[in-house]
């Protein structure tokens, strides 16, 4: 908290009679100082006198109000208790002004029948906020930019502990929420493969700080039609030659730069380095069309990864690549069509990454080493898998084939693949998954499927997968979840994605034990939601934006006991009548945001748990008035 110390002339408040001769004011640089009655009176405007703040004690004199006007002008930070005296107060003003916070500003107030607080900036009302008004004060709101009004907001906050974050819960929104369907899963995806490839770095990790110079330099030496000659150690006081230049080893990472050299080809014995070990060599953005035997196998054993991304490579011809020390190769971005079988066979790779080439099959696979663990095949041509096509490569922990222009899951399509954890088919074109497509990944734990072309799936699709967590299946074409079209889900899964799809209703059983902790269903058309939709005992999350809801209906959430946070933004919800929050008294947040109804009538919310404080999240609304009693059984 910082405190602000002003040295002001001592001027005395100078007197004003009103223009109705009824009280005096005292106004001094904007702030009112006092209020006195001329003449006896109930009402006091004070309404656009260019206020910007308001002693303490300003209104000691006219305890006797009912109605006190304040609008239009430009307070701010009003005084903790500035109204406390004024008992006998009807109807209280602060249209148009600049306050942002109400805390502590209402106690005593129990006969206020209106607050008009409209056209702030006032965003949140908390706990205790609206604390000494009554259960039916009326309050305009028109004009704010509220945020979140708390179901505690007319707490004692004096008879209360500081309110404390429950279960991770807060009233900060989260990022999440504003990425588009697929931004989030895409970042996901990538943070799962960062994971992966950082567990393979680790495991052949060299602590090399030891054995490097204070200031270990490299140099590059080439023809001047790209051909490297050399790439060696620069003593203490050499001079580079004509042809050579000064390359970057990054003592961190233990890797050294070779990127963007318009490097194409190389000759045998280029690698030179004696004099400290590299960890990793990075060719990426050159201009090299072939591996040749000069490449990579006479590489030392320290050196286990070689980033040769964005160069013009076509091809992988077979018994050229010999090293038996290389762990990671990767070959992204280039344009390779044909990778010929023993062409990498003779390497105990562990990370394999082709994303953004010309494969079109995976005949390929069976000549990979068997050690192999990591394999990404994402943005190529494949059209489909064949049974057993991944059958030789047994220890994979990660198989990603989004964005190529698969059509068909067939049975056992990943046969042999007993240990895979995480599979990602996202952005094909699968419009069909035969029942046992899956039946042998009995370790999977992460399937994503998003935008693809599924409208059904068999009842047994996922019966084999009793460790499945996460599924997403994000833009597909499912309009209805039933037995008829939707899978039973394992018990074991944890989250279920159905973001942007075509569902326009969820009928009695849709979802039954599964998932677990989070269940989307943004941006489908559901406009309707039946009794017994959902039986998820432990369920946590519930996301519903937009979609087109036009009520709360609080039976549609009846199985639903430990549901934390519901989403309901950006629906066409116009009303909120009393019992829409009844079978929601476990919640911690309720996002009505984005939604057309513009008042919240005593009762309306009754149903949230008052004393746990729950948010209601109302960004984006026309909230034109609230009553107090709102969270009330009034």
């Amino acid at each position: 908290m910082r405190f602000f110390i002003f040295i002001l002339p001592l001027v005395a408040a100078i007197p004003l009679k009103s223009i109705d001769k009824k009280y005096d004011l005292g106004i001094e640089d904007g702030k009112l100082k006092y209020v006195k009655f001329i003449e006896p009176s109930d009402t006091v405007d004070l309404s656009n006198l260019g206020l910007n703040t308001l002693d303490r004690y300003a209104f000691e004199y006219i305890t006797n109000v009912k109605t006190l006007n304040l609008a239009d002008n430009s307070l701010r930070n009003l005084p903790h208790f500035i109204f406390s005296n004024l008992t006998k107060l009807e109807n209280l003003s602060l249209a148009r002004n600049e306050i942002d916070d109400v805390e502590n500003l209402f106690v005593g107030l129990e006969n206020l029948n209106q607050l008009d607080i409209s056209y702030n900036p006032i965003s949140h009302l908390r706990q205790g906020h609206l604390f000494g008004l009554s259960k039916s004060t009326e309050i305009l709101t028109e004009g704010n930019i509220f945020w979140s009004i708390n179901t505690d907001v007319l707490a004692n906050l004096f008879l209360k502990k500081e309110s404390e974050k429950k279960d991770g819960y807060s009233s900060k929104i989260d990022d999440n929420e504003r990425e588009s369907l697929t931004e989030a899963s895409d970042r996901k995806v990538r943070e799962i493969e960062l994971k992966q490839e950082n567990v393979i770095f680790q495991r052949y990790r060299r602590d090399i700080g030891g054995q490097l110079g204070e200031n270990p330099r490299a140099k590059l030496c080439m023809t001047d039609d790209g051909v490297v000659t050399s790439v060696s150690g620069i003593g203490d006081n050499e001079t580079l030659e004509g042809g050579c230049r000064e390359v970057t080893f990054d003592r961190n990472k233990g890797q050294l730069e070779l990127r963007g050299m318009i490097i194409k080809s190389f000759r045998e014995g280029w690698y030179q380095i004696r004099s400290f070990p590299v960890g990793s060599i990075d060719l990426s953005d050159n201009e090299i069309t072939e591996i040749t035997k000069e490449v990579l196998n006479d590489l030392p054993m320290s050196v286990e990864y070689v980033n040769l991304a964005a160069n013009r490579i076509n091809h992988l011809w077979k018994d050229v690549i010999e090293n038996r020390y290389l762990k990671r190769l990767n070959f992204k971005a280039n344009s390779i069509n044909n990778i010929e079988s023993n062409s990498l066979n003779k390497t105990n790779l562990e990370g394999l990454y082709l994303a953004d080439n010309q494969l079109d099959n995976l005949d390929f696979l069976h000549t990979l080493p068997s050690r192999l663990t990591q394999l990404i095949l994402t943005s190529n041509q494949i059209v489909s898998i064949n049974r057993g096509a991944f059958s030789s490569l047994k220890h994979l922990t990660y198989l990603n084939m989004g964005n190529n222009k698969i059509t068909k899951l067939q049975n056992n399509a990943f046969e042999g693949q007993e240990n895979l954890p995480v599979l990602i088919l996202t952005r094909n074109r699968i419009a069909e998954i035969e029942p046992k497509a899956f039946s042998d990944l009995k370790m999977l734990t992460t399937l994503y499927l998003y935008q693809n072309l599924i409208s059904k799936l068999d009842r047994n699709t996922f019966t084999d997968l009793t460790k499945l967590q996460d599924l997403n299946l994000i833009s597909n074409k499912f309009t209805i979840i039933s037995e008829e079209t939707f899978p039973l889900l394992p018990k074991s899964l944890v989250s279920l994605n159905l973001d942007g799809n075509e569902i326009k209703s969820l009928e009695k059983g849709s979802f039954v034990d599964a998932p677990r902790n989070s269940l989307s269903l943004n941006e489908n058309q559901i406009s309707y939601i039946d009794k017994g939709a959902f039986k998820l005992s432990n369920l946590h999350d519930l996301y519903l934006n937009n979609n087109s809801l036009t009520t709360i209906d609080g039976d549609s959430y009846q199985g639903l006991p430990r549901l934390r946070h519901l989403s309901l933004s950006g629906n066409q919800i116009s009303n909120i009548e009393k019992g829409s929050c009844k079978n929601l008294a476990s919640l911690h947040i309720l996002d009505i945001s984005d939604n057309p109804f513009q008042s919240l009538k005593n009762g309306a919310l009754y149903g949230l748990t008052i004393d746990k404080g729950t948010f209601l999240y109302i960004y984006g609304n026309r909230l034109k008035s609230i009553q107090s009693g709102m969270f009330e059984d009034a």
